[in-house]
């Protein structure tokens, strides 16, 4: 999970999302491969026999960008003032799509958001035509199977043979108001909070509200940032506090984790691929069942980083995040402050070479030591900066 930003969220519209299922035959399965090298599952659809990539995505209702909206001339049936996560709002339109194929299966009458999926730098890094949304995947069984890289569908759930050992969790949805995006209760340090958003199309971990659980944190397992994590479909949120804490126990369905890190902010609650990866998960609207199938051990104990996280903005690497009492912040780095030269690669003709590339693959990352040349209002200055451990 580190070629990517914090967290991948996109767009989180309460409305009303229906799909009727066509099935080619019944009591089929069929796989589709996935792509996810930026920690997000990739796939390919088709729309009038043409194949799209999508982003699989129970978090969202299914959507398509404006410009194949255009291309297959589909026309809007009705708008709304769609919202992201970040509280950025914008008007939207839904279309009628006739038929989307996924994995072999005929999914119609599919009503679908058009947005602008390059309206935001990071989203638009992704080259997505749209996203297979939890109004089209409640109408089937489905298993990602995050070790092969494929994602299975049916519509038996016996086709997928669930072994005993196999953790179970119980969502729900807003049916209602036909919302079908699967939320799940999780308890940390015996702190219960409903309606957390089971959302393949994150990237992060658990991400859960810090009014809720401030009072059941340890300070001496906690580190406090502040800035921007997290972009959504309408664009980067406000500058803010956020709070990663090594919490003792986390617990959903009777699935338990024990001392493992949780980030802690006040925007929508999620949880997300650096977690879901480590399992083979099966996902039932039938019986509104996740069945998570471990396959490898879930570590996420250890928060080690230059104690700052840049963003591309306007062509230039901005200092995006900073993280408190660590050597970047003592060393007077601020948010903000372009970074020009990191052990002599240059960022600025990394940016403008191929700006989506160097912010998927920042090189950073891999580094344990660093000698920064970042400017301030036009004025240079020099930082050197070990990788440092902030929670252990």
């Amino acid at each position: 999970m580190n070629k990517l930003f914090s967290y991948l969220v996109l767009i989180f519209v309460i409305s009303s999302f229906t799909t009727r299922k066509e099935v080619l035959k019944t009591n089929y399965i069929k796989e589709i491969p996935f792509n996810f090298d930026y920690g997000v599952p990739i796939i390919k659809a088709s729309i009038n026999t043409i194949e799209y990539n999508f982003l699989f995505d129970t978090g969202m209702p299914t959507v398509l960008s404006q410009g194949i909206v255009k291309e297959l001339n589909l026309k809007s049936i009705s708008s709304i003032m769609g919202s992201d996560v970040n509280g950025n709002r914008q008007q939207e339109s839904y279309v009628m799509v006739n038929e989307i194929i996924v994995g072999g299966i005929s999914f119609k009458q599919v009503k679908t958001l058009s947005t602008d999926l390059k309206s935001s730098f990071e989203i638009g890094c992704l080259n997505l035509d749209g996203v297979i949304g939890n109004n089209l995947i409640k109408d089937a069984i489905w298993e990602i199977d995050y070790e092969k890289k494929v994602i299975r569908l049916t519509d038996n759930i016996v086709n997928f043979k669930i072994p005993e050992s196999a953790n179970v969790i119980k969502f729900k949805t807003n049916a209602k108001r036909e919302n079908y995006s699967p939320n799940i209760d999780i308890t940390v340090n015996k702190k219960k909070r409903k309606d957390v958003k089971f959302d393949t199309g994150s990237n992060g971990g658990i991400k859960l509200p810090l009014p809720h659980y401030s009072s059941v944190l340890d300070s001496n397992k906690s580190v406090e940032y502040y800035g921007l994590t997290s972009a959504a479909l309408y664009g980067k949120g406000q500058n803010k506090k956020h709070l990663d804490s090594k919490v003792e126990s986390i617990k959903m369905g009777d699935l338990q984790f024990q001392n493992q890190i949780v980030k802690f902010d006040d925007s929508y609650p999620t949880i997300g691929n650096k977690l879901f990866e480590n399992f083979k998960i099966i996902i039932s609207y039938d019986d509104h069942n996740i069945y998570m199938i471990k396959q490898k051990e879930y570590a996420n104990a250890l928060l080690e980083n230059f104690g700052f996280q840049t963003a591309v903005v306007d062509q230039k690497a901005i200092v995006a995040i900073i993280y408190k009492n660590s050597n970047a912040e003592k060393n007077g780095l601020q948010l903000g402050d372009e970074i020009i030269t990191v052990n002599n690669l240059n960022f600025p003709e990394l940016i403008a070479k191929n700006a989506c590339h160097f912010f998927l693959n920042n090189p950073i990352k891999e580094m344990d030591s660093i000698n920064i040349l970042f400017s301030r209002n036009g004025n240079e200055q020099t930082l050197q900066l070990d990788k440092e451990i902030l929670i252990n």
